[in-house]
């Protein structure tokens, strides 16, 4: 007897008894089975361990025990923080919409709304970049990887199963080369693409700011390894306050005691300026980029450097070697694309095309310019014809779309995002001469559009449409003559299910259907058959006779000679079985009249125990009157 006191005033308690063992209670209140992870809080008296009972309503107490979770909703960390609906008792009551209990112990509490291959990283608090986005969960969820603070918490006692844990930090997963010497903060210098290019260092920013050749030198040109440091790469505490001879030796053997920038520039040291002394800078056109190594006597012709220099417009001193196709554009000015670090850099990109009567989107942003712009040098062609996507791209489907209403339009199906992505929905289709229908709207497009070879395009004008040109005939040769004639699958099958037949007029058949047989199910008279290890139904083949469904329930007796089968008909019909045709004057030797008409049948033909049980005697029955009169 289990006492359960329940509190309904204060200072009152109304105890009820119940008369039940805990294994009737358990099956009263449990849902279910918990799962293999929380079976040791099974039975009915810790229920308490999971819900609280009795606080305005009843709640799980999830994250009493989980605290990796609590912690991380705490600090608005990680995936869970984003899901996780409410707080307090309200977010550990929200942990049943992903994790539900109660569905017996090999369930899986851990659920995936989509594939875990697909899971959208960002989710989780730290997005998937370059070459981390190629890289598989097992890759970075390592039990090596889980902070030890994590590991004190986390329940799983597996750790190669959880992927909590990780931080987002670089040096949680990857070596520090440099030893802390550069911080910890690796983003600063490297991306997630490649960790060997410091594409994030901005070397502008230290107390060595790169120009001209020096910006071409590779870093371990200038950072190599020292003895005193370990053969670390020394980053930091350079000497080069003497500047260019810190790093390069006097070619001049100190003929010149002046500092080397005052006759050369980092741009070129083989370039000397013809006025060591001349600042460039303080004229109305500074020189930067190219413009640096280039000879003054390039510019100025003659010696007298105050003859004024036209400058204002690049093609004072350069041609246009675009022959005119960009006059429309900032007037030619070479400076709407070039600058002067060179002439191959182009500043034109995907924001100005948008500017342009084509804007570049999607796939078409990714593409090289020199795919939709031909030619070479002054040949090159800044206005082709795009009135059409087959100016650039090949008909891959032969023409099938060239009439109304697609005229080889490929916008009407596909976008710039990618070809792959078609827009012909079941609407779409059903404007066709083939509407999708019942099952046939979940079939892949590949299934009935396909083609023939890989050297030819895939089919979709002319398919046939009739059932067989899709569907392998189920039904055997046995069913073939039947349907070879006007028969058709729809007759019988419908779209939306095979399973699920039309109603069939079997009076279309040699075998009309009358009686009772209208209420007998197929399958008792078409029963499945194996031929050549594969089970088909018979239905042309099924037998007409009676015994090719009923047992013989008189043992024989009505078999006549040569006859293998006896002729049920003579007697029964269909209506019901019993022998309501049989006339004792013609079917039997023995005549009934007088009173013997009003016996019945039973008082003469007795059963009697037979092989296959109790059956009716008819043949062989006495004729003599003392056989059943005293």
């Amino acid at each position: 007897m289990l006492l359960l006191g329940i509190r309904v005033g204060v200072g009152s308690t109304l105890l009820i008894g119940l008369l039940f063992n805990l294994g009737t209670l358990h099956a009263q209140m449990s849902p279910g089975e918990l799962s293999h992870s929380h079976q040791a809080l099974e039975g009915a008296l810790k229920c308490a361990s999971c819900h609280s009972f009795g606080t305005g309503g009843a709640h799980l107490k999830c994250l009493d025990c989980h605290v990796e979770i609590r912690r991380r909703l705490e600090q608005k960390a990680g995936y869970h923080a984003q899901i996780i609906r409410g707080t307090g008792n309200a977010a550990s009551s929200d942990c049943a919409r992903c994790h539900a209990e109660h569905n017996g112990r090999a369930f899986e509490l851990v659920r995936w709304r989509v594939p875990k291959a697909k899971f959208d990283h960002r989710q989780a608090g730290f997005m998937l970049q370059g070459r981390h986005a190629g890289l598989s969960c097992q890759q970075c969820h390592q039990p090596k990887h889980i902070l030890d603070t994590a590991r004190q918490e986390l329940k799983q006692n597996d750790l190669s199963k959880t992927l909590l844990g990780l931080s987002g930090a670089c040096a949680s997963c990857h070596d520090d080369i440099h030893r802390g010497a550069l911080g910890a903060n690796c983003e600063k210098c490297h991306s997630q693409d490649q960790w060997k290019n410091a594409s994030g260092f901005q070397h502008d920013k230290t107390e060595f700011p790169l120009t001209g050749a020096h910006t071409r030198v590779r870093c371990d040109g200038c950072h190599k390894p020292v003895a005193a440091l370990g053969n670390r790469v020394q980053y930091k505490n350079f000497v080069f306050q003497e500047q260019c001879k810190s790093c390069h030796a006097d070619k001049h053997g100190g003929a010149f005691a002046a500092d080397c920038q005052k006759c050369h520039t980092t741009e070129n040291w083989k370039t000397v300026h013809s006025e060591s002394t001349f600042d460039h800078s303080r004229t109305k056109f500074p020189l930067v980029g190219l413009h640096r190594a280039v000879d003054c006597q390039k510019c100025h012709a003659t010696a007298n450097f105050r003859t004024p220099v036209a400058h204002e417009r690049c093609m004072d001193c350069h041609r246009d070697k675009h022959q005119g196709q960009l006059l429309a554009r900032a007037g030619g000015e070479c400076a709407a694309c070039h600058n002067e670090s060179g002439w191959k850099t182009i500043l034109f990109d995907s924001a100005a095309h948008a500017q342009t009567r084509y804007p570049l989107g999607g796939g078409h942003a990714k593409v090289a310019c020199g795919n939709c712009h031909p030619g070479g040098g002054t040949a090159l062609n800044f206005h082709p014809a795009f009135d059409s996507c087959l100016r650039c791209h090949k008909d891959r489907h032969a023409g099938q779309f060239s009439g109304a209403p697609w005229r080889n339009r490929c916008e009407q199906c596909h976008d710039v995002v990618g070809w792959k992505t078609v827009r012909y929905t079941l609407v779409d289709h059903a404007k066709s001469s083939f509407p999708l229908a019942g099952g046939h709207k979940a079939v892949p497009c590949a299934d009935c559009h396909h083609s023939a070879s890989a050297a030819e395009p895939i089919q979709y004008h002319g398919l046939r449409q009739e059932c067989a040109a899709c569907h392998e005939n189920p039904h055997s040769d046995a069913a073939s003559p039947a349907l070879k004639g006007n028969w058709s699958c729809d007759q019988c099958h419908t779209a939306r299910n095979w399973r699920e037949t039309a109603p069939f007029d079997h009076g279309r058949t040699a075998f009309p259907l009358l009686g009772r047989h209208r209420g007998a199910p197929c399958v008792g008279c078409h029963k499945p058959a194996t031929a050549n290890a594969r089970r088909t139904i018979v239905f042309h083949t099924a037998g007409k006779e009676c015994a090719a469904c009923h047992a013989d329930v008189h043992a024989g007796q009505f078999r006549g000679s040569g006859q293998p089968q006896p002729d049920c008909g003579r007697c029964h019909g269909p209506t019901n079985w019993r022998a309501d045709s049989f006339d004792h004057q013609k079917h039997s030797t023995f005549s009934l009249s007088g009173a013997h008409e009003r016996v019945p049948c039973r008082m003469c033909h007795t059963g009697q125990a037979g092989a296959t049980g109790r059956v009716v005697v008819y043949r062989g029955t006495p004729r003599r009157c003392e056989a059943c009169h005293e």
